[in-house]
Parts: structure tokens; C-alpha cells; sequence
């Protein structure tokens, strides 16, 4: 059903309109007919006015017919209200009221009657405990009547946030076009809202803030041709929050669900940020009419700034750009003897405006962001360059804005959708956060397990190691030789078949953290071998050997996130994995550009190319995306393949544990 009666309105009734002008009723109604020009409608069985305006005992009294109920009443009567709002014809509401699933036991069981009674009825519904919807057309929420509009959507599953994210955006100069409070999601999802603000011609982004996404599928299916439209910036709440679920393997242990969420906004083409002040910093840069550039040019007239701004853009990856010869010849006319046309370009601690007016024009048509930082000085303040950088709008030009009159400075260019910060790293991160906005992909999971690999996995929950290696094999995964003995002569026969040294360790049917039970002996030689399956044994009856092999451990583990499904990890291997924790992410299927773009972000592409090893990435990458696709024909809960060897011949498999979703 269309959510048109949510956003576009043509007349709205009020149920809970309160006379007490400190009610949330009664605010909410005085926001609604200081911004709506349609027709509203107070609801209160207790009053004749509300306001001055005529009021009505229930929503089946209103002889016209509205297309919006906002309905702020106690909790045990918002069903009563909704069964009104049916028989009226309503088609839309918002459910202020608090006290339903979010305070468990009762509330959970009259969330749920909503959810039926409104389906039933063909309304859609906003919230519950929700601080409610501003729009371009009305503002019906409980928080500031003063809204300055423009074409930034917030989306917030936090009231609080929301209210601060006006005010903030009210103190930065910063147009809202929607604020939408999710509450409870009972009905309408963040995806839908999501959906239908990408298509608003009034919202140029949508920022979201989010503790929890109400379904991972929808979520991955509808997202990306939202976010191809516009950006879509989140920040998520319960980045602590673990995965109460046993832990089996290091995968277990490692996949916290905020690093899956994080990993779903990059699939999808959202940008993710780690922090609320990133968050509003990066308004500032959406909300501009600025172009901006991965390559920077530093102005300035402090050379201390200039450095620290530099320092900034290498450590956040972006590019310094090099000042053409022809400009440089201009540049050195206006500097004085002290500084050189070089980037950062310091105009020296006595340019005045002037000196920044001339530079900008030199500079100004460079295909680039002009980070142009000034510090406040006895004989130039931060606004007399502020009203200097506005002449060239639409340049990329950045202000960074420290000193005594900061704030004045500040609103100058705010005023005139330029964008001004008080620190150069603030504004390197906005920039890095925008400029490395990704690509949205669609994850389209198709089963197509090998059916030799159905027989392996056929009634079990766990696999062996046995099993788990042959699982490895019959999809191409390569393993180590390997032989599997039951007594010493056997032990014996299958070391001298592979060669010397051999790993000898115990083989068992549940996954185990061999080292820690000290059952696994390195580089053991011909005349060794007897002995160490003597001690072995007493641990395990069965004794693996395998060759031992040399290279890089690294650690690949997949596992079924309850919200986006299949996912796979991939990090710096061996027994400190879960110490470093310097792991990547891809959701499934992860095809071999996004593998290899997981090796660089867990630094495992630094460590295989350094000092030209020579070790084979590729075959790393196949094997990411391999057991990207392992994972689904088999529905596994947990992989871990730890360590995996690479080296110049390709990656082993050395030691698997796979646990099923059954």
C-alpha cells in the first residue's frame, strides 16, 4: 500500500489534541497548523476547542474525511482509535503513543494487535513510539515548530537524535526536507521510508540513524537503487552489542553484528560513518553546492596548519594535487620571498585578504577541492576571508575557520551553501567519506551445491576435519597432502608418502582449537614419527599428517549473519587471529574484485606483496569468493579455515571446521 498518506496529506486529524499546551498532543497540533495548509482536525472527547479550533469527540464525527490520523493517546486506547480511523476512511497514521514492544511483556502482545488491526483495515502506520513526521508539507512531530527547510531527509529510529539533529541543523544553516522518527517499525520499515524519500525531488540526501535493521533481505534488495539515486548516509546505535549465539569457531567469535551491518551500507552503496559529529559533517558537504574532489589543495597562511592538513589527507588516502608550472610562475608573484607555489600553499602568517583573493583566483579553476584554512590573526580575521572565498562558489572551495570570530565566519559561508569547518581533520574526513561513496550491488544468492558435497553433509550438524578437507577439495579449494592414521606403522607409511618435515596433530569430529589442547607438532622428521603419534593418540584416536608447508597464515571464515545472511571474513591467520582482529567483510556472493578490495582493507594484500614474496593473491582472491559461494549451497552457520597457507604455489587449506545450519 502506498505511504501517500503519510507524506502528501490533505487533511489530518489530531487524535489526543490536548488543551494543556505543555502535552505532546497539543504541540504536536499547534506544529500542524502552523505549517499545513490543508484542513486539520483536533480530536479530544473532553474539549469543545482546542486552540480555537472546533474539536471532536472521535475521529467517526468528522464528517469529511481525513487522510492522516496522528494519534497521541494512552496506549490501552490506540486500538479503539485505530478501529475509528478505519470506519472514517483514514488511510494513514502515525502512532505517537509509547509502551508497546519496546517495554516487552503487554506491549509486545497490543504491538502485535496493532500490526493485524491495521493491516485489516488497509492503513499504514507510522511508529509506534514515534516523535513523528516532518515533511515539507506539515510538521507532525512534538519537536521544534521552527524548521528551516531545504533538501537534507533525516531518517532516525532515536526521537532524541532527531530532535537534536533539528536543532543542529537549525544552529548550521542546514535545510531539512523530512525528518522521519521510525519508533517500533511496527509497520512501515526503514527500507520503505528509505525507498520513497531516494524518489522525493525535494531531498538531495538521506541521512539515517539506525540500532537495527527490521529485514536484512528487503534491506539488501531495495537499497541499492535507492542509494544509485542519491547518497544515503548511516550511522548505526549498539556498535557493542554481541552475538549471544555459542561460539564454535573463530568465525564465531569475530562476526560481531555491527561489522556485518557496516559491511551490508557498503554492499548496498550507503556510506557509513563511525560517529555523530562525522555524521553532521558530512551534511555539511551533501548539503552544498560545492563539487568535491579526492584531490586536495591546501591554502593557508599557517605552515604548521598546512602540515597538519596534509598529514590528514595522506592518513585518510586522498590525493595532494600538484600545482601546474604555469600557475606556480603566477603564484610567485604574489608570495612573498619566504614562501614557494607548492601545495600546501602557504601564503605566510602576514597575508591579508588580499593575498587569499589573489591566490584563490590563480588556483580557482583547478579541477579540485580547495581546503582553504585561515587562522584568525591581529591583522586579519577569519571573515574577511570568508567574504573573500565567496566569489568563487561553485569552485570546491572548503573553509576551515580557526580563531576569535570563527563562528561569524562560519555563518558567512553557511549562508551561502558553502561549506566551513574549525578543524582541517573534520574536513578531510567529510571529503574522504564522499568522495569514496561506493558502488550499490545487488547479492543474488542462488543454492547450487555440488552434489558429492550433499552427500558429506547429508544429517550431520558438525563435519570431521576429514570431512571438512574433502568439502575443501571438491570445490576447488586446494589442501595439503594429507593421510589420516589409526596406528604407528600407519602413521609411518602416510609421513614417508608425503615427505619430510610433516604436521602431525589430532583429527577429531567436533571442532576443536587444537593448538590450545597442544596436540599439533611441527617440522617432525622420519625418526619422530612413531613417538609423536604415541603422544598424540592419547588425545584423539584418529592422527592426521600433513606436509608442512610454508607461507603466509591467513585466516577465511564464513558464517549466516541473522539479518543479512551468508557472509564471509577474511584476516591475518594462525593463533592470533582473534588478538589482531584485523578482519574484512563481503556478503555472499563476493565476486573477485570485492575480494581482492577485502585483502587490502585486512592489510593481507600489504603482507603478501611485501618485499616482492611473490606468494599467489589471486589464488587467495578465488578462494574468498569460493567459499563465498560454499556457504550457500551447503546453508553453513559457521566456516573457519585457519590457518590457510599462501604462498608461491597458492593457498592451502590446512585446518577447516564446519559447522551446518541445521
Amino acid at each position: 500500500m502506498s505511504l501517500e498518506p503519510l507524506f502528501k496529506p490533505r487533511s489530518i486529524a489530531i487524535v489526543g489534541a490536548s488543551r494543556n499546551r505543555e502535552k505532546v498532543g497539543n504541540v504536536i497540533f499547534r506544529n500542524v497548523t502552523s505549517s499545513f495548509r490543508g484542513k486539520v482536525y483536533p480530536v479530544n472527547d473532553k474539549a469543545e476547542t482546542i486552540e480555537g479550533v472546533k474539536a471532536y469527540r472521535s475521529l467517526r464525527e468528522i464528517q469529511d474525511q481525513p487522510d492522516l490520523a496522528i494519534i497521541a493517546v494512552p496506549r490501552d486506547f490506540v486500538l479503539n482509535v485505530l478501529e475509528d480511523a478505519g470506519a472514517s476512511g483514514v488511510k494513514g497514521a502515525i502512532v505517537i503513543t509509547s509502551g508497546f514492544r519496546e517495554v516487552g511483556g503487554e506491549g509486545v502482545r497490543l504491538e502485535a494487535q496493532l500490526v493485524s488491526k491495521a493491516k485489516s483495515l488497509g492503513i499504514r502506520f507510522l511508529g509506534p513510539n514515534t516523535m513523528g513526521l516532518l515533511t515539507p508539507d506539515y510538521n507532525g512531530t512534538f519537536a521544534f515548530a521552527d524548521v528551516r527547510r531545504g533538501d537534507i531527509a533525516l531518517v532516525v529510529q532515536s526521537g532524541g537524535i532527531g530532535a537534536y539533529m533539528l536543532n543542529w541543523a537549525q544552529r548550521s544553516r542546514i535545510g531539512i526536507s523530512y525528518l522521519v522518527s521510525l519508533g517500533n517499525q511496527a509497520d512501515v520499515k526503514e527500507y520503505e521510508i528509505i525507498e520513497y524519500l531516494s524518489r522525493d525531488p525535494e531531498t538531495r540526501a538521506i541521512f539515517v540513524y539506525i540500532e537495527g535493521v527490521s529485514d536484512g533481505k528487503s534491506f539488501l534488495e531495495v537499497l541499492p537503487e535507492a542509494t544509485s539515486r542519491k547518497p544515503v548516509v548511516f550511522i548505526k546505535g549498539g556498535a557493542t552489542s554481541q552475538s549471544a549465539e555459542a561460539v564454535m569457531t573463530h568465525t564465531g567469535s569475530l562476526a560481531g553484528s555491527y561489522d556485518v551491518f557496516k559491511t551490508a551500507i557498503r554492499t548496498v552503496g550507503g556510506m557509513f560513518v563511525e560517529n555523530l559529529k562525522d555524521f553532521l559533517n558530512l551534511s555539511k558537504l551533501i548539503s552544498s553546492s560545492e563539487p568535491i574532489r579526492e584531490e586536495v589543495l591546501i591554502i593557508t597562511n599557517s605552515g604548521g596548519h598546512g602540515v597538519l592538513t596534509l598529514d590528514a589527507i595522506v592518513r585518510a588516502g586522498l590525493s595532494q594535487i600538484q600545482i601546474p608550472e604555469r600557475l606556480k610562475v603566477q603564484l610567485s608573484k604574489i608570495l612573498p620571498p619566504t614562501s614557494l607555489p607548492k601545495n600546501p600553499l602557504d601564503l605566510s602568517g602576514d597575508a591579508g585578504r588580499e593575498r587569499y583573493l589573489n591566490a584563490l583566483k590563480v588556483v580557482g579553476d583547478l579541477d579540485c577541492t580547495k581546503l582553504v584554512v585561515v587562522e584568525s590573526l591581529p591583522f586579519l580575521s577569519c571573515t574577511e576571508v570568508a567574504k573573500a572565498m565567496l566569489s568563487f562558489k561553485g569552485k570546491g572551495i572548503v573553509g576551515v575557520l580557526m580563531g576569535y570570530d570563527e563562528d561569524s565566519a562560519s555563518r558567512i559561508l553557511e549562508s551561502a551553501s558553502i561549506p566551513a569547518f574549525n578543524f582541517p581533520e573534520e574536513a578531510v574526513s567529510a571529503i574522504k567519506h564522499l568522495v569514496s561513496r561506493p558502488t550499490p550491488r545487488r547479492k543474488i544468492r542462488v543454492s547450487q551445491p555440488i552434489s558429492s558435497a550433499m552427500e558429506i553433509v547429508k544429517g550431520k550438524k558438525v563435519l570431521s576435519d576429514i570431512d571438512s578437507l574433502k568439502l575443501m577439495e571438491l570445490y576447488g579449494i586446494r589442501t595439503p597432502r594429507w593421510g589420516v592414521a589409526q596406528d604407528q606403522e600407519d602413521a609411518q607409511r602416510i609421513a614417508d608418502s608425503i615427505g619430510y618435515p610433516v604436521v602431525m596433530k589430532i583429527s577429531t569430529d567436533e571442532p576443536v582449537h587444537k593448538t590450545e589442547l597442544k596436540g599439533v607438532f611441527m617440522n617432525v622428521e622420519a625418526n619422530q614419527v612413531r613417538e609423536v603419534y604415541s603422544q598424540l593418540s592419547k588425545l584423539s584416536g584418529r592422527v592426521m599428517i600433513q606436509e608442512q608447508l610454508s607461507g603466509l597464515e591467513v585466516f577465511v571464515g564464513g558464517i549466516l549473519d541473522p539479518l543479512f545472511g551468508h557472509t564471509v571474513l577474511t584476516g591475518p591467520g594462525g593463533i592470533y587471529v582473534e588478538v589482531l582482529r584485523n578482519v574484512s567483510y563481503g556478503l555472499s556472493p563476493v565476486y573477485e574484485d570485492e575480494a581482492f578490495q577485502m585483502l587490502k582493507e585486512s592489510k593481507l594484500h600489504d603482507m603478501l606483496t611485501v618485499r616482492k614474496r611473490g606468494y599467489d593473491e589471486g589464488s587467495l582472491v578465488r578462494t574468498i569468493s569460493t567459499v563465498s559461494r560454499l556457504i550457500v549451497d551447503l546453508n553453513v552457520a559457521q566456516l573457519d579455515i585457519n590457518p590457510l597457507i599462501v604462498n608461491e604455489r597458492g593457498s592451502f587449506a590446512v585446518d577447516v571446521r564446519v559447522v551446518l545450519n541445521r
